[in-house]
């Protein structure tokens, strides 16, 4: 009787913390329209509206997905900080037409993300000056 009882509470712990983590996950997620194409984790994504949120606990591998919800990229974080503003939005470095995705702030959490292979390749035939930390905030939704 006493195993029986150990594992029921067992259970409903163990359901009481897969759910604590899916709410996180949906209290990070937030939805963004990106004016013009852009570059994230090398693959080149059309203007349109995405949402961006946690694709695990850890936050440190978030996914983008398009407004139909179909995974685009997922983002490994390079470093993060705290968001103390609470602003959201994507972070870009522009390279004359190209933009490149660089970072991004949730609604908790201020994400840096790792320099990715296709703009270091575009950087070296680059010869101009790149505009760094373009920020984009436009209709922003989510919580």
């Amino acid at each position: 009787m006493k195993k029986q009882i150990f594992a029921i509470i067992f259970a409903i712990g163990i359901l009481g913390a897969v759910s604590a983590g899916k709410t996180y996950a949906q209290s990070q997620a937030f939805k963004i329209e990106v004016p013009f194409e852009f570059t994230a984790n090398n693959k080149t994504l059309p203007a349109g509206t995405y949402v961006v949120g946690p694709a695990s606990d850890s936050r440190i591998v978030w996914k983008l997905q398009d407004a139909h919800q179909k995974p685009e990229a997922f983002l490994l974080a390079a470093g993060f900080g705290s968001n103390d503003t609470g602003n959201v939005g994507l972070t870009f470095r522009r390279y004359g037409d190209r933009n490149f995705l660089i970072g991004f702030k949730s609604f908790s959490y201020q994400m840096k993300l790792q320099t990715s292979a296709s703009e270091k390749d575009y950087k070296r035939t680059w010869s101009g000056i790149a505009k760094n930390d373009l920020g984009i905030v436009v209709a922003v939704s989510g919580r």
